[in-house]
């Protein structure tokens, strides 16, 4: 009997210590689990000030860029935009002067080559114009011709302007094929808004667009 009631005790014993052990066991993993969350909320912490220093940086950077790009995009459609109204109102104007007097204006570049060709006699190739018509004009010119015939828009080698509905013009080439003279209404309204685009923009906008 006193052998039981001492296995017993030895029983209790045992079952006590284990449970101090597992207490301890639990508070420790409860005080390291505590310190490993307050380690990683730290660790989330700074990763969050280094991450929105770095996106403040990327936005200024972007936000200056784009501060520097939209006056210059502003520039460049403010151009555009002049540069097409002035098309328009030259295409216009061509418009109101019928197909006879914008041939005349084409032959009249000839004054420009004469001196270049010299008694060189050209072949002329006439696209957009009636041929007869720009023939007539050139001979009327003192242009020397040893031909005249028509070409298609596509083969003339002509430089197109956006905006300009007139694909009209006579190309010169002398006999030896040397010299090529461009006697087209996009060559002239090319020089035209080279030459002379602060006039023709103050003309039509009355100064509203100067710097």
């Amino acid at each position: 009997m006193e052998e039981l009631r001492s296995t017993e005790v030895l029983d209790k014993e045992i079952e006590t210590d284990a449970r101090k052990k597992a207490e301890r066991i639990l508070a420790k993993a409860d005080s390291d689990g505590k310190a490993l969350v307050a380690d990683v909320a730290r660790r989330v912490e700074t990763l969050k000030e280094e991450k929105t220093a770095e996106y403040q940086k990327k936005t200024e950077s972007y936000q200056a860029d784009r501060d520097a790009v939209v006056p210059l995009e502003k520039e460049r459609f403010l151009v555009s935009f002049i540069e097409s109204a002035i098309v328009k109102a030259i295409d216009s104007y061509l418009d109101a002067l019928g197909e006879e007097k914008r041939i005349a204006l084409a032959v009249r570049r000839w004054n420009a080559y004469k001196a270049v060709v010299a008694s060189q006699k050209v072949n002329a190739f006439v696209f957009g114009f009636d041929a007869s018509s720009a023939e007539a004009a050139l001979k009327k010119e003192g242009v020397p011709l040893a031909s005249c015939s028509s070409v298609a828009y596509e083969k003339s080698g002509d430089e197109e302007i956006d905006g300009l509905t007139f694909k009209e013009g006579i190309i010169l080439e002398t006999e030896d094929k040397m010299i090529r003279c461009r006697l087209t209404l996009s060559q002239i309204v090319g020089e035209l808004e080279t030459e002379h685009r602060a006039e023709l923009a103050k003309a039509l906008f009355g100064g509203r667009f100067d710097s």
